[in-house]
């Protein structure tokens, strides 16, 4: 298949991701700050949504790999197979 953005196929989906997943990691961070000043029921949800939101962080993470793999193998435009 002929590449049609010439290697410059990573910079948006790598900002984005990296837009994603700081947003997702601050989150987490402030569900963590507060932690310890939440009655024991909250803080057993504000843990869940830590664990949520680095779940999040994890799988954007991931997916920018599997796009990276996918760009430098000469797939620039996936939905082009279809």
């Amino acid at each position: 298949m002929r590449k049609t953005t010439k290697g410059k196929g990573l910079a948006g989906g790598t900002a984005v991701a990296a837009v994603v997943a700081g947003l997702a990691l601050l989150q987490s961070l402030g569900l963590a700050a507060v932690w310890g000043a939440l009655p024991a029921a909250f803080a057993v949800l504000a843990l869940a949504g830590v664990a949520a939101q680095l779940a999040v962080a994890a799988g954007v993470i991931a997916a920018l790999f599997h796009r990276w793999k996918e760009i430098r193998g000469g797939e620039e435009d996936e939905a082009k197979k279809y």
